[in-house]
């Protein structure tokens, strides 16, 4: 089975393969207006390569889902609130659970809406933090894992129209950056819970090992 560390690394892959599928999908799809159009456009039945996004969704997804894993048993190690921590890892795992949708179900398949359940995202943040808050060790990214929550928030807000500062124009400009904060908190997220997972004490890695080598996120 994969080991926990490796869970949290494969979270510090899946923003990456996210970017590069979508600039990659751009990049082959002549005159798609990055700023006008959705983001699903580029793997629908317009776009002239749809299988290089929709593939890269598909991965993409399948990784933040193992990630959500990863993020669960990391945390719990690391703050103690079981429960708490259990949901922070189910909401990246939603996010990964959106972007495979995304993959699997091409805009406008009305299956495609499904993909809307990757916004769960927005309270990884906000579960990360609770699952920390009080532990000394962890207290920047507690702290920032909760700035960030509110930040995600306002831009929801403005993505979904509030105060009417989205025009037709910049709808996708607003989802892309919601979508970017979003993965790139994943990514630093998953740096330091990784650092944090390799920096403990010999005597506590040697117990652990049989049992994260038998970790099995659906056996937990």
């Amino acid at each position: 089975m994969i080991s926990v560390g490796n869970l949290l690394r494969i979270g510090l892959v899946v923003p990456a393969v996210m970017v590069a599928d979508v600039l990659l999908a751009q990049h082959l799809f002549p005159g798609f207006d990055a700023g006008a159009q959705f983001i699903s456009e580029l793997g629908g039945p317009k776009a002239p390569n749809p299988l290089v996004f929709n593939i890269g969704m598909v991965l993409a997804g399948l990784a933040g889902m193992a990630a959500g894993a990863g993020f669960a048993h990391a945390l719990e190690h690391a703050g103690g609130r079981r429960r708490v921590a259990a949901f922070a890892g189910l909401w990246v795992a939603m996010t990964g659970l959106g972007a495979l949708f995304a993959g699997l179900f091409h805009w406008p398949d009305p299956m495609h809406r499904a993909c809307g359940v990757g916004l769960a995202i927005q309270f990884a943040p906000l579960f990360t933090a609770w699952a920390l808050w009080g532990k000394p060790e962890h207290r920047r990214l507690a702290r920032f894992s909760l700035g960030w929550f509110f930040f995600l928030l306002l831009i929801l807000a403005l993505l979904t129209g509030v105060w009417n500062v989205r025009t037709g124009n910049d709808v996708g400009l607003w989802q892309r950056g919601h979508a970017f904060l979003g993965v790139l908190w994943l990514a630093i997220a998953a740096f330091c819970l990784d650092r944090h997972w390799r920096a403990r004490p010999a005597t506590e890695v040697a117990e652990a090992a049989p049992a994260e080598r038998d970790y099995a996120p659906a056996a937990s």
